[in-house]
């Protein structure tokens, strides 16, 4: 490489880097939060169940019908058991990824909450008993000869091979599921059609986009990691992770799995994964935290900025006492950006 195409190259570098520093500088050091919490419909509980994406999906698509169409958030609320059972009706095991739902919405359309409601309980199977044993039996006892089925059953809650049947077909198994399809099929092509382009994948791997839309009043998606000890959550104590924060819990704040503390290690070989809607971004607010370390001391730290984010675990538990600005926001949060960046990823669907 001669050194007038190495100038050319470090030039353009230069320039590059400029540019993406001066697109930074431009954006607030905060988002207008309450503005985009007011886009967002009310925090829902996915309960026992690992739907966490479907939560975020079908959340985005309200907030995109919120912004664009003007619905009101009060009259919009959509079914999140119908999400789960559109991707589990090919699956024999639970969670998903945000780029498949979004496409999935757009293939075959959404439903209304009180045309299927969630239910935030498992059906572990057919033989244990839990108090729903008898309507996973009723639903799903037909498939026992066949596993691949009962399965996908069993997680949506469904005969996974009724949304390709026919009409006549369906009534000989569950009539009631006629009436929720062809519902689906209707939102499907009146309310979701043009909401949002169809992609491949909707992760966007440039961080400098992120606080730029969310500053547009754009909500994203976060899919990250779970630390249990960052997020206080009960597991920090079932895995002996440290000493939990109920305080923390209570109030939506989670921190950071630092290097060489058991939250990292311990976390990092059994945690899962989670699904979140953000709503904003400050880059000036600092949070404090105390995690211990592997040799069993205790070390503090602090992070200068943080997201917020809509969460899908009800508003008793996490953030039911989160406030921002001295308003109270039950079942919302905040995530240190180093967290976020370090093990997230982010979805723009637009």
């Amino acid at each position: 490489m001669n050194t007038t195409h190495l100038r050319s190259i470090l030039l353009n570098l230069i320039i590059l880097l400029g540019a993406l520093y001066t697109q930074a500088s431009e954006l607030p050091s905060r988002s207008d939060i309450h503005a985009l919490i007011g886009q967002q419909t009310s925090v829902k509980s996915q309960g026992s169940r690992g739907t966490c994406t479907m939560f975020s999906a079908i959340g985005i698509v309200e907030h995109l019908l919120i912004r664009k169409h003007g619905v009101l958030p009060v009259e919009l609320d959509l079914s999140e058991q119908w999400m789960e059972y559109l991707i589990m009706k090919d699956k024999s095991w639970e969670g998903s990824t945000t780029s498949k739902n979004m496409r999935a919405i757009l293939d075959w359309g959404v439903v209304y909450e009180k045309t299927w409601p969630y239910s935030r309980k498992k059906w572990p199977s057919l033989e244990d008993d839990y108090p729903e044993i008898t309507m996973a039996k009723q639903t799903c006892g037909h498939l026992v000869e066949l596993p691949k089925y009962l399965q996908s059953c069993l997680l949506g809650q469904r005969d996974p091979r009724l949304f390709e049947m026919t009409d006549y077909d369906i009534a000989q198994i569950d009539p009631d599921f006629i009436p929720i399809r062809k519902e689906a099929i209707y939102l499907r092509d009146t309310l979701v059609d043009d909401l949002y382009s169809r992609k491949k994948s909707y992760m966007s791997k440039d961080l400098s986009k992120i606080k730029k839309w969310l500053s547009q009043g754009k909500s994203v998606i976060l899919g990250t990691k779970l630390y249990y000890g960052s997020w206080n959550a009960k597991k920090t104590q079932t895995l002996e992770i440290q000493e939990r924060d109920k305080s923390k819990w209570y109030a939506g704040i989670v921190g950071y799995p630092e290097v060489g503390t058991r939250d990292r290690r311990i976390s990092g070989e059994k945690g899962g994964g989670h699904s979140m809607i953000l709503v904003g971004y400050d880059d000036d607010v600092v949070v404090k935290t105390r995690m211990q370390m592997e040799d069993g001391s205790w070390q503090e730290f602090e992070y200068k900025g943080v997201y917020y984010f809509k969460n899908s675990w009800g508003v008793k538990g996490f953030g039911k006492k989160f406030k921002l600005d001295e308003v109270n926001y039950p079942g919302y949060g905040m995530i240190t950006q180093k967290y976020a960046h370090d093990f997230g990823n982010f979805f723009y669907i637009d």
